[in-house]
């Protein structure tokens, strides 16, 4: 029973009305007699009060310069990003253009010049006695302006057989100078070769191309013709 009394008596019960009496009668000239729960509480307002204040001076401020320096960091990468798949592109571009304008070059010297259409109708006059053809005639006709280029038509009539023809075709497109055919005529002659293959007359209108030049355009031929007959 004395033990128990004695139990009863060192535990202490914690009150709110005690607690709340505690702090009407403090002495703020003597703060070290204070009851030890208002002190604990004091501190902890205390901390508290020092954390939130250090939060909103310190810690928010460096937050909101983080935030905005990640959002710089987003936009600045997306416009690198931006940047460099342009500066891939322009590259490409670029590699284009240059191979374009190569292309171009290499075109440009295919196309004969005004002082170069008498000898490219010899090489074609050339070609095609070389192919087994006799060439009745060979016209270069008035010549057509475009907007880059002038387009010079050539109409060619001439005889011989299907062998002839073929090989006179493929010695036309192994030309070093850009010559098309637009279109072509065949037709049987009455005529008779020594080894009774029979005669054909071929009628091609071709073209040959040069490059539209201002400053060599003003002294231009309308025509010229190329002399008739096989030169075999």
């Amino acid at each position: 029973m004395i033990k128990d009394s004695v139990a009863s008596k060192s535990k202490v019960k914690f009150s709110f009305e005690d607690f709340n009496e505690s702090f009407k009668s403090l002495d703020p000239q003597n703060m070290g007699s204070w009851p030890l729960p208002v002190k604990f509480t004091i501190y902890v307002f205390v901390f508290v009060f020092v954390i939130a204040l250090a939060y909103m001076l310190l810690i928010r401020p460096v937050r909101d310069e983080i935030a905005a320096a990640e959002s710089q960091k987003q936009s600045l990468l997306t416009e690198y990003r931006e940047k460099d798949s342009k500066l891939r592109n322009l590259q490409q571009y670029q590699g284009q253009v240059e191979q374009m304008e190569s292309t171009f070059g290499q075109l440009l010297l295919q196309l004969p010049k005004e002082t170069e259409i008498p000898g490219l109708v010899e090489d074609i006059n050339y070609t095609g006695v070389g192919s087994g053809l006799q060439f009745d005639n060979i016209n270069v006709e008035s010549e057509v302006k475009k907007d880059f280029f002038v387009e010079l038509p050539i109409s060619i009539k001439g005889r011989g057989d299907f062998h002839s023809f073929g090989a006179f075709v493929s010695a036309l497109a192994a030309l070093p100078r850009i010559v098309t055919i637009d279109n072509f005529e065949i037709a049987p002659l009455l005529e008779k070769s020594k080894s009774e293959i029979p005669v054909l007359g071929l009628t091609i209108h071709s073209k040959t191309y040069r490059y539209n030049d201002a400053s060599a355009s003003k002294n231009n031929p309308q025509g010229a013709a190329a002399p008739s007959g096989s030169a075999s």
